[in-house]
């Protein structure tokens, strides 16, 4: 097996996007890859090898400028020749000049600047942060990579799908956000019985989010579930129609939500959808226009477009294929 050094900010299972994520990598390089984590993060392997950096600021610095590991990775990759690659789950915040976290985050910019000309690879989640970071170093070469769903599909049964029924879930700030964003749309989708159900499922703001849900008058009505167990999620995504969010374009494709509603072959109910748009918000559905009215063969082929989008651009054998490719490790 291939040594390799992986930097990350946790790794305990359920204890952060960023760990979850790197557990999911390394279940698809089981057999292939012998996982090496530095003590601590600045403690790097002086020898030549090969180095994953799952990069998030804050998750390094509470102060969101960990200097210290940035300026490691640039000393690392100087002083040997080792393969570096980063997948930036996140940048640098963005502050107003008055702000007195703008001077942390200019000195964060700049020695991303330095580090970022001896990377070998670059990878963000997002086309926007792509979009940052090319400007910031000029000429380096950034690869969008969306993140992977954030449930695996269990034996999904497409046939045991019910009619109107959509879903709700995830974190307790998008939660509430998408309910918020929504909520006139979605008593407008109740009252033309386009939903029929809404079924809420994640961990905390139980009350702010039943407020919201007593003014929707679904006929069937809808269930708080709380925080469950990944395969009772993935029950519930198999058996809905509709999958609700309220990601903007720029997020979109770091929402391991939206992955885990297309990877569960769920129409997606989303203000920022449109036939215009780029995939996969081409092949999400707009709330007023499925209350106008779309024929079950078009929202299954959508729904079929976004299943094969999320397979192509980030299941986790692509994500962990791409994050190989990069660290040039054999293949299996």
């Amino acid at each position: 097996m291939q040594e390799v050094v992986i930097v990350t900010p946790e790794l305990t299972p359920g204890g952060g996007g960023v760990g979850d994520y790197t557990l999911r990598v390394l279940e698809q390089w089981e057999g292939l890859v012998a996982p090496v984590f530095p003590e601590s993060p600045v403690e790097l392997p002086s020898q030549d090898g090969r180095l994953l950096v799952q990069y998030s600021a804050y998750g390094f610095d509470r102060f969101g400028y960990p200097r210290g590991l940035l300026r490691a990775l640039r000393g690392w990759k100087q002083n040997g020749g080792g393969r570096l690659v980063i997948m930036f789950h996140e940048i640098w915040s963005f502050e107003p000049w008055l702000n007195k976290n703008w001077i942390v985050q200019a000195a964060h910019r700049r020695d991303l600047r330095k580090l970022l000309r001896h990377v070998d690879a670059i990878f963000t989640s997002t086309a926007s942060q792509a979009e940052h970071l090319r400007r910031l170093a000029s000429g380096v070469k950034v690869e969008v990579l969306p993140v992977g769903s954030n449930v695996r599909v269990v034996q999904p049964q497409e046939s045991a799908r019910r009619r109107g029924a959509a879903v709700l879930f995830g974190l307790q700030g998008s939660r509430a956000r998408a309910l918020r964003a929504l909520g006139g749309e979605l008593q407008a989708l109740a009252a033309a019985q386009k939903i029929t159900r809404l079924t809420t499922a994640g961990g905390g703001g139980v009350d702010e989010e039943r407020e919201i849900l007593r003014e929707l008058r679904f006929a069937d009505g809808w269930v708080q579930r709380g925080a469950l167990p990944e395969a009772e999620i993935s029950a519930l995504l198999a058996g809905a129609s509709f999958g609700i969010s309220a990601q903007d374009e720029l997020s979109i494709t770091k929402s391991g939500t939206f992955m885990a509603y297309a990877a569960h072959g769920l129409n997606i109910v989303s203000p920022a959808a449109g036939p215009a748009r780029a995939e996969p918000l081409c092949w999400a559905t707009h709330p007023q226009e499925l209350r106008q009215g779309i024929s079950d063969a078009e929202l299954a082929a959508r729904a079929a477009h976004l299943r094969e989008w999320q397979e192509r651009t980030s299941s986790w054998p692509r994500i962990a294929e791409r994050f190989a490719q990069a660290l040039q490790l054999p293949a299996a």
